[in-house]
């Protein structure tokens, strides 16, 4: 979801990463197999689980990528405007496209006012809320020339600017986080630290400000990328794979501290895992991963350059399909089962895109 330069001028493993990124976004929203370890306590619901905390990487890595290409290319700001409108006017017209057919799939009444006032709330129930990673994107691309001027013009700003965020969404998640363990451990219902006298100093409350941060050191990545080229490609993979064994484990545990000792309720490891620090730790290690692949895939390129294109279209073949998936009970217990089904929706949406292109009215909508 991001838009890279056409030809050989391609980052190979910027296009791996987005592959990697919009198959977990599928495997994620595809989910059949059961694993609310609240209801279950066998290994295998938890070992489900622990699977689904990479996944939290899913959105993430796009901030990544976008903020990876942006900071380091020519900027024009007429182009970047359009760019902006273009996204803007794509999500009320998915939008518009979508609700309809989610209604009639539900076997709901099309009603013209439910589904614009469902399109404008971005009501979760009929996963419209699947447009939320757009709107945060697009208020990022509002204070991108502010933030590349930045950039070009004092680094070290850029880093203090980049660090502020970073404490501002993870560091207060991480301390909330915290403080309801050691509440509970003390027997005190600390669930948050919202408190006016400190979140009146945070200019990032209330939206989704961790995606500025994943934005930004995707921009520092690429700047300092020969830096970390030098490190030896087996000295990366190791720090890499080891790092994200421990991340993934350590926000594991912390979903089920919050799903069995605390609320009672299966806590999201990935929707509850982006503004995460393990799942930030986790975006740089997949991207370190990543820097070992030069090829040209024609697969990976073609799966990159339609990420847009599967984004929209995924959610949409997910539910025609699943009634059908469903009468299958043996395949809802199968995490592989469940992973070859997220590549072939992938496969099926990246087919619709295929044609979408060859339409010449309909090729801008991707």
């Amino acid at each position: 979801m991001v838009f890279q330069l056409k030809g050989n001028n391609r980052y190979s493993h910027i296009d791996l990463l987005e592959t990697i990124a919009i198959f977990f976004v599928i495997v994620y929203h595809s989910t059949l197999y059961p694993f609310d370890i609240t209801h279950d306590g066998a290994a295998i619901y938890y070992a489900r689980y622990y699977f689904r905390t990479i996944l939290s990487t899913c959105v993430p890595l796009f901030f990544f990528a976008n903020g990876y290409l942006l900071f380091n290319r020519a900027f024009d700001l007429r182009k970047h405007l359009r760019k902006m409108a273009r996204l803007i006017i794509l999500v009320f017209v998915w939008a518009f496209l979508l609700m309809p057919l989610y209604l009639l799939i539900a076997g709901e009444p099309l009603n013209l006012k439910t589904i614009i006032l469902t399109i404008f709330e971005l009501d979760i129930k009929w996963s419209m809320n699947q447009f939320w990673f757009l709107g945060a994107l697009i208020c990022i691309y509002i204070v991108f020339p502010a933030l590349r001027t930045l950039f070009d013009v004092n680094k070290k700003a850029f880093w203090l600017f980049t660090i502020t965020i970073f404490t501002l969404t993870f560091g207060f998640v991480l301390a909330n986080q915290f403080l309801t363990f050691t509440g509970a451990v003390f027997h005190h219902n600390i669930k948050s630290i919202q408190y006016p006298i400190i979140t009146m100093f945070n200019p990032f409350r209330g939206s989704y400000g961790y995606s500025f941060a994943y934005f930004c050191i995707g921009g520092l990545a690429c700047a300092y990328e020969d830096r970390i080229r030098l490190i030896s490609p087996k000295k990366r993979n190791i720090i890499a794979c080891v790092g994200i064994t421990v991340s993934c484990t350590l926000l594991f545990l912390v979903g089920v501290f919050f799903s069995k000792f605390y609320d009672g309720k299966m806590w999201d490891v990935v929707w509850n895992g982006y503004d995460s620090v393990f799942t930030f730790a986790n975006v740089l290690f997949v991207y370190i991963l990543c820097l070992n692949y030069q090829g040209n895939n024609l697969i990976i390129t073609n799966i990159s350059q339609n990420t847009l294109g599967l984004y929209f279209t995924h959610e949409l073949i997910i539910r025609l399909t699943r009634p059908w998936i469903k009468t299958i009970p043996t395949l809802l217990y199968s995490l592989t089962v469940n992973l070859v089904y997220g590549f072939a929706i992938m496969c099926i949406c990246l087919f619709i895109c295929s044609i979408l292109r060859k339409i010449p009215v309909l090729r801008n909508m991707i």
